[in-house]
């Protein structure tokens, strides 16, 4: 059965209880996205999807820190969940997103230390990636902005969540192409497509 995202009338009493025990496991997947991102992707030229990709580019393009970018770039996102998600959702997703930016900000001062694009690597990262959303989704909040655009699709289309987050980035991955030539974009949406079916997995 399709898990709901969408506004519920559970009272705010149990509500707070389930959510002492879903923030922890919202950090935990917040940090294995952001173990993937800095440890992993980045510095083997691979990107990510959604906003993140987008940040993750501007990063590379212009300077400027990743993990500002994400909270910025994001924000809208939590509006658009609080509106159609309910104000439950938004606050998940707004735990979530700050523990991606801190977590990332933090692992950005390290040096790379697992460089070079083996089918090995290139596969924990894409498991690590996709674990780590799939546990914010399934504690009911998101990461990006695009799996905020997911979660609305797939409540009204037959797609799974990791379906519709993967049809959303195929732009996001044509700029990749553009950036950074066949090759990395390649590897790239093999990588995502790896971690989406990982969504949707760790969701269920």
């Amino acid at each position: 059965m399709r898990r709901s995202y969408l506004r519920t009338n559970k009272p705010y009493k149990l509500y707070i209880a389930e959510l002492m025990l879903k923030i922890p496991r919202i950090m935990i997947g917040a940090i294995l996205t952001s173990i993937s991102l800095e440890v992993i992707l980045i510095p083997n030229g691979l990107i990510d999807g959604g906003i993140t990709g987008i940040s993750m580019m501007l990063s590379e393009i212009m300077g400027f820190s990743l993990s500002v970018l994400l909270f910025l770039l994001n924000i809208p996102f939590i509006f658009l969940g609080y509106v159609h998600l309910g104000k439950r959702f938004a606050f998940s997703t707004a735990v979530g997103i700050s523990s991606l930016t801190i977590s990332t900000g933090i692992l950005e001062v390290f040096s790379p230390f697992l460089i070079g694009n083996t089918i090995l690597l290139i596969c924990i990262g894409a498991i690590l990636l996709g674990l780590g959303i799939g546990i914010v989704l399934r504690n009911g909040g998101a990461l990006d902005g695009t799996d905020v655009l997911a979660l609305l699709i797939s409540s009204k289309t037959s797609l799974s969540v990791g379906e519709a987050i993967f049809a959303i980035n195929i732009f996001i991955f044509i700029l990749a192409f553009l950036f950074f030539g066949l090759k990395g974009a390649v590897i790239s949406i093999i990588t995502y497509y790896i971690a989406t079916t990982v969504v949707d997995i760790a969701r269920t």
